[in-house]
Protein backbone atom coordinates (compact mmCIF):
# COMPACT_ATOMS: atom_id res chain seq x y z
CA UNK A 1 0.00 0.00 0.00
CA UNK A 2 1.21 3.58 -0.82
CA UNK A 3 2.46 5.36 2.53
CA UNK A 4 0.44 8.62 3.11
CA UNK A 5 1.51 11.86 4.32
CA UNK A 6 -2.11 13.55 4.82
CA UNK A 7 -2.40 12.76 9.28
CA UNK A 8 -0.14 12.10 12.30
CA UNK A 9 0.86 8.36 11.49
CA UNK A 10 1.13 5.43 13.55
CA UNK A 11 3.41 2.67 13.37
CA UNK A 12 2.65 -0.65 15.47
CA UNK A 13 4.34 -1.67 18.68
CA UNK A 14 5.22 -4.86 19.61
CA UNK A 15 2.82 -7.35 21.02
CA UNK A 16 2.64 -7.80 24.71
CA UNK A 17 4.59 -10.51 26.28
CA UNK A 18 7.52 -11.19 24.17
CA UNK A 19 9.91 -9.89 26.70
CA UNK A 20 10.85 -6.81 24.34
CA UNK A 21 10.03 -3.21 25.26
CA UNK A 22 6.81 -1.49 22.76
CA UNK A 23 7.76 0.11 20.32
CA UNK A 24 6.15 3.89 20.72
CA UNK A 25 3.65 4.60 17.73
CA UNK A 26 4.86 7.67 15.35
CA UNK A 27 2.11 9.73 17.27
CA UNK A 28 3.15 8.74 21.02
CA UNK A 29 6.54 10.29 19.99
CA UNK A 30 5.71 13.68 18.26
CA UNK A 31 3.28 13.66 21.36
CA UNK A 32 6.18 12.87 24.40
CA UNK A 33 9.16 13.77 22.50
CA UNK A 34 9.53 16.13 19.27
CA UNK A 35 7.03 18.62 20.63
CA UNK A 36 8.38 18.60 23.74
CA UNK A 37 11.67 19.31 22.95
CA UNK A 38 10.44 21.69 20.25
CA UNK A 39 8.87 23.73 23.22
CA UNK A 40 12.01 23.30 25.21
CA UNK A 41 14.25 24.58 22.88
CA UNK A 42 12.54 27.23 20.72
CA UNK A 43 13.03 25.23 17.92
CA UNK A 44 10.13 24.83 15.17
CA UNK A 45 8.80 21.53 13.65
CA UNK A 46 8.59 21.85 9.31
CA UNK A 47 6.00 19.83 7.98
CA UNK A 48 5.65 19.01 4.33
CA UNK A 49 1.92 17.07 3.63
CA UNK A 50 0.15 15.51 0.93
CA UNK A 51 2.57 12.95 -0.64
CA UNK A 52 1.89 9.29 -1.30
CA UNK A 53 4.83 7.19 -1.16
CA UNK A 54 5.46 4.43 -3.27
CA UNK A 55 1.94 5.48 -5.62
CA UNK A 56 3.54 3.45 -8.38
CA UNK A 57 6.03 1.22 -6.96
CA UNK A 58 7.59 0.30 -10.80
CA UNK A 59 8.50 3.72 -11.59
CA UNK A 60 11.26 3.11 -7.77
CA UNK A 61 12.08 6.42 -6.26
CA UNK A 62 9.79 8.40 -8.62
CA UNK A 63 6.62 6.80 -8.52
CA UNK A 64 5.58 9.11 -5.69
CA UNK A 65 2.17 10.47 -6.17
CA UNK A 66 -0.11 13.82 -4.31
CA UNK A 67 -2.91 13.16 -2.35
CA UNK A 68 -5.46 15.71 -1.22
CA UNK A 69 -4.51 15.56 2.58
CA UNK A 70 -7.03 16.01 5.94
CA UNK A 71 -5.06 19.17 7.79
CA UNK A 72 -7.66 18.31 10.97
CA UNK A 73 -4.17 16.97 12.59
CA UNK A 74 -2.18 20.63 11.98
CA UNK A 75 -5.58 22.44 13.27
CA UNK A 76 -5.47 20.35 16.44
CA UNK A 77 -1.48 20.77 16.68
CA UNK A 78 -1.40 24.51 16.18
CA UNK A 79 -4.43 24.87 18.60
CA UNK A 80 -3.16 21.96 21.32
CA UNK A 81 0.57 23.83 20.96
CA UNK A 82 0.40 27.00 20.94
CA UNK A 83 3.75 27.54 22.21
CA UNK A 84 5.32 25.54 19.24
CA UNK A 85 5.78 27.23 15.67
CA UNK A 86 4.77 24.69 12.87
CA UNK A 87 6.21 25.39 9.47
CA UNK A 88 4.42 24.03 6.59
CA UNK A 89 3.39 23.54 2.92
CA UNK A 90 1.27 21.31 1.41
CA UNK A 91 1.30 19.47 -2.01
CA UNK A 92 -2.39 19.70 -3.52
CA UNK A 93 -3.59 22.91 -4.79
CA UNK A 94 -6.98 21.75 -2.96
CA UNK A 95 -5.29 22.01 0.45
CA UNK A 96 -3.74 25.46 -0.63
CA UNK A 97 -6.65 27.81 0.74
CA UNK A 98 -7.59 25.91 4.21
CA UNK A 99 -3.39 26.08 4.71
CA UNK A 100 -4.18 29.70 4.24
CA UNK A 101 -6.93 29.96 6.52
CA UNK A 102 -5.60 27.99 9.38
CA UNK A 103 -2.36 30.30 9.03
CA UNK A 104 -4.58 33.60 9.58
CA UNK A 105 -5.94 31.78 12.62
CA UNK A 106 -3.33 30.68 14.56
CA UNK A 107 -0.30 32.99 14.88
CA UNK A 108 2.35 29.97 15.48
CA UNK A 109 1.83 28.66 11.87
CA UNK A 110 3.87 29.59 9.15
CA UNK A 111 3.24 29.12 5.45
CA UNK A 112 6.37 28.72 3.15
CA UNK A 113 7.12 27.31 -0.51
CA UNK A 114 5.73 25.68 -3.29
CA UNK A 115 6.83 22.09 -3.02
CA UNK A 116 7.49 19.30 -5.22
CA UNK A 117 4.36 18.99 -7.99
CA UNK A 118 3.37 22.60 -6.88
CA UNK A 119 6.94 24.07 -8.55
CA UNK A 120 5.04 24.49 -11.82
CA UNK A 121 4.73 28.25 -13.12
CA UNK A 122 0.90 28.59 -12.86
CA UNK A 123 0.86 27.39 -9.44
CA UNK A 124 3.37 29.05 -8.12
CA UNK A 125 1.74 31.91 -9.57
CA UNK A 126 -2.03 31.22 -8.63
CA UNK A 127 -0.78 29.64 -4.97
CA UNK A 128 1.23 32.93 -4.21
CA UNK A 129 -1.42 35.54 -5.27
CA UNK A 130 -3.53 33.89 -2.81
CA UNK A 131 -1.14 34.13 -0.13
CA UNK A 132 -0.42 37.44 -0.79
CA UNK A 133 -4.20 38.53 -0.77
CA UNK A 134 -4.82 36.42 2.43
CA UNK A 135 -1.40 36.76 4.15
CA UNK A 136 0.42 40.07 3.23
CA UNK A 137 3.62 39.35 3.01
CA UNK A 138 3.60 37.05 6.15
CA UNK A 139 4.54 33.69 4.70
CA UNK A 140 7.80 32.50 2.60
CA UNK A 141 7.46 32.59 -1.08
CA UNK A 142 9.76 30.03 -1.63
CA UNK A 143 12.53 27.39 -0.17
CA UNK A 144 15.56 26.10 -1.13
CA UNK A 145 14.83 22.58 -0.53
CA UNK A 146 15.77 20.03 -3.93
CA UNK A 147 15.05 16.65 -4.12
CA UNK A 148 17.94 16.66 -6.72
CA UNK A 149 20.63 19.27 -5.82
CA UNK A 150 20.80 20.24 -9.31
CA UNK A 151 17.52 21.50 -9.49
CA UNK A 152 18.64 24.65 -7.15
CA UNK A 153 20.43 26.17 -10.20
CA UNK A 154 17.36 26.92 -11.65
CA UNK A 155 14.91 26.99 -8.23
CA UNK A 156 15.43 30.98 -7.28
CA UNK A 157 15.41 32.18 -10.83
CA UNK A 158 12.68 30.47 -11.62
CA UNK A 159 10.42 31.57 -8.90
CA UNK A 160 11.53 35.05 -9.28
CA UNK A 161 10.38 35.33 -12.54
CA UNK A 162 7.09 34.29 -11.74
CA UNK A 163 6.11 35.78 -8.53
CA UNK A 164 7.29 39.54 -9.78
CA UNK A 165 4.81 40.08 -12.27
CA UNK A 166 2.86 39.47 -9.51
CA UNK A 167 3.88 41.78 -7.00
CA UNK A 168 3.77 44.62 -9.84
CA UNK A 169 0.36 43.77 -9.66
CA UNK A 170 -0.70 43.81 -6.35
CA UNK A 171 1.59 47.42 -6.07
CA UNK A 172 -0.40 48.56 -9.13
CA UNK A 173 -3.85 48.29 -6.99
CA UNK A 174 -2.14 49.95 -4.32
CA UNK A 175 -1.09 52.82 -6.48
CA UNK A 176 -4.49 53.06 -8.34
CA UNK A 177 -6.07 53.17 -4.70
CA UNK A 178 -3.78 56.52 -3.65
CA UNK A 179 -0.64 54.55 -2.11
CA UNK A 180 2.55 56.11 -2.79
CA UNK A 181 4.86 53.67 -3.04
CA UNK A 182 8.11 53.42 -2.71
CA UNK A 183 11.91 51.67 -3.60
CA UNK A 184 12.45 50.75 0.24
CA UNK A 185 8.47 49.43 -0.33
CA UNK A 186 9.30 47.31 -2.36
CA UNK A 187 12.51 46.05 -0.94
CA UNK A 188 10.96 45.21 2.54
CA UNK A 189 8.70 43.10 0.61
CA UNK A 190 10.72 41.53 -1.61
CA UNK A 191 12.86 40.92 2.14
CA UNK A 192 9.73 39.57 3.54
CA UNK A 193 8.47 37.31 0.92
CA UNK A 194 11.75 35.24 0.15
CA UNK A 195 13.19 35.00 4.09
CA UNK A 196 12.33 37.79 6.43
CA UNK A 197 9.11 36.84 7.02
CA UNK A 198 10.21 33.26 8.00
CA UNK A 199 13.61 35.37 10.41
CA UNK A 200 10.72 37.47 12.36
CA UNK A 201 8.30 34.06 12.46
CA UNK A 202 11.05 32.37 14.25
CA UNK A 203 11.60 35.49 16.70
CA UNK A 204 8.17 36.04 17.33
CA UNK A 205 7.14 35.72 21.23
Amino acid sequence: EPVRGGGRPACPAKAQGSGEPAVPTATELLDSVVLKLAAQRSLPIALKVGAVRGANKALRTGGDGVEVADLGFLWQLCRDYPHVKFLATVLSVDNQHELCVMARKFGNLHVYGCWWFCNNPSIIESTTRMRLEMLGTAFTSQHSDARVLEQLLYKWQHSRKVIAPILAAQYRKLVDAGWILTKDDVTRDVGLLFGGAFEAFLTKQ
